[in-house]
Order: structure tokens, then sequence, then C-alpha cells
């Protein structure tokens, strides 16, 4: 039997930088123990904190946070481990305040600091600008990262994603590319990669990238994406196959409905990046009939 996905991430170009992630909340055991941790000290919130962090409970987490900011505790560094954990529940332009407030603590100048504690500032800053399409700027974060860091993946993901959107697709590609030998399992770039041939109008070497994969169940939008190449290129049973993989034959067929109305779209003309940055803004809900 296949497991159930109830919710599913649609193509996202965007998403590349976040992905598609579910974020358990808190339950009301645990907030009253971070209500009793919060009274006593700095050292004591920071470790349930970090805990509930560690274990991906970052909406927890970043309510403990933001308890010991109002408090006035929270310095430097510090600031920037909030904001880190922040970005990931709260609107990029909550976030950009959090980073933005971080680097002022820490002095303005990214490039003084420890490296890892700049590329993360860089990083923080770079992520919330794109998100909000700061592009420009962004673009700034992510090369200032790089310059500390020249093989991180997060800036090199990010700055492909500026330039693709700007229409460099070969320099992003290369990024892309220059990121995936550094760490060929994070499947995030390799998404990229795909949807930037697909961008292109490239849905053979679309399909010849994701093909090869032994799809892994927790990012979805590669098999998705893989069905959407397969539908521009008329193999609908293709398409099909690759979808009843993930999922069971009725939200197969589905799913299959969706994707064919976005690749009608672009047949008759509309860019495929304005039908991905559709497809990204929206979520392909399914009841699991097994239930």
């Amino acid at each position: 039997m296949k497991t159930s996905l109830k919710t599913l991430c649609a193509i996202a170009l965007v998403a590349a930088l976040g992905g598609c992630a579910s974020l358990g909340g808190t339950s009301a055991s645990t907030t009253a123990a971070a209500d009793k941790e919060l009274t006593g000290s700095l050292a004591e919130g920071l470790r349930l904190a970090r805990m509930l962090r560690d274990n991906g409970r970052m909406e927890g987490a970043a309510g403990i946070y933001a308890r010991l900011d109002q408090r006035g505790e929270l310095k430097g560094a510090l600031l920037l481990e909030y904001a880190t954990v922040a970005a990931t529940v709260s609107s990029p332009r909550q976030a950009l305040a959090l980073f933005g407030r971080a680097r002022q603590e820490m002095g303005g100048d990214p490039m003084v600091l420890p490296p890892a504690t700049g590329v993360a500032l860089c990083n923080g800053l770079g992520r919330a600008r794109l998100a909000l399409g700061q592009t420009d700027a962004a673009l700034g974060d992510f090369d200032c990262a790089l310059k500390l860091d020249a093989v991180n993946t997060v800036a090199l993901n990010g700055k492909a994603v500026i330039l693709d959107a700007q229409g460099e697709h070969e320099q992003a590609q290369a990024l892309w590319r220059q990121a995936q030998e550094i760490d060929p399992a994070d499947f995030t770039l390799l998404n990229n990669l795909a949807l930037s041939y697909l961008s292109q109008g490239k849905t053979d070497e679309t399909i010849r990238l994701l093909r090869q994969l032994d799809m892994p169940r927790n990012m979805p939008t590669l098999t998705l994406n893989l069905a959407l190449a397969y539908l521009l290129e008329n193999q609908p049973e293709q398409a099909d196959q690759a979808l009843r993989q993930l999922v069971s034959e009725r939200q197969a067929e589905q799913l299959q409905a969706q994707l064919m109305r976005y690749s009608t779209r672009i047949r008759e003309g509309e860019p495929v990046a304005a039908e991905l940055l559709v497809a990204s803004r929206q979520m392909l809900a399914l009841q699991d009939q097994d239930e």
C-alpha cells in the first residue's frame, strides 16, 4: 500500500529556498513547560528552545525565543539564532526585521564576523528579501555569503534562483550543478535545475534529469515536475505512471487533471515561468480515500 499523502506541494520554483515542510505545533503540556522554564534563567530558556528546534518544533521554539527577546535577553548571536528559527514560521517581512536587528547588534558588517556567523546572517537576509521580491538586495546578500564561504550551497542556490528568474538560465544552471557536486543529497538543488530546464522549454532535459532518480517521498515536487514534463511532451501514460508511484489511482487522476491545466495553458502561449509561479502558490489538497 502506498504511503498516504494528504497534502502535496505543487510545482515550486520559489519553494526551492524553503521547500514544503510540515511544522508541528506545541501541545498544552509543552507550552506549560515552556512557561515554567522561562521563569528561570536565560540558559534554561535557551535549552528548551534549542531542544524544540532540534526536534523540528519550530513554532514552539520561536515562541520561546520571542519571550526571551521581549525580556531583552537576546543579544548579538542569540538574536541571529532567534531570527533563523523564526524565519521558518513567520512572514518574510518579520524575518527580515529580525535579521536586520541581528546585523545591527553585531556591528552592521557581516564580513568582519566569524565566517559561519556572517554566512548565516547574509543567507537569512537574502532569503527574506528574495521572498519579498527584493531581488537586487537579495543577490547582494547571497554574494556576501559566498565571499565568506565560496562553497555554501544555500547561497549558491539562492543566487541561482535570482539569476534564473532574470533569464540568466545558463549561469543559474552552472551554479546549481556546482552546488549539486558539493551536496548531491540535496534534492532541492536538482529540483530547481529541472525547473530551470522546464522554464526554457527543455522538457526532454527535465525528464532525463528526474527520471534517473529514486524519488524521495518527502519531496513530492520532484514527481509532480516530472509528470508535468511528461504531459508537455504529450506522454500522459508516463505521467500517470509517475504519479501512481506517489499516490493512489484516484489521487493520481486528480493530480494529472490539475497538471494538464497547467500544460494546456503553457501550450497556448502562457510563459512557463508564470505557470510555475501560479503552481508554487497553490496546494493540491487530496483526501485520503483509503481512510
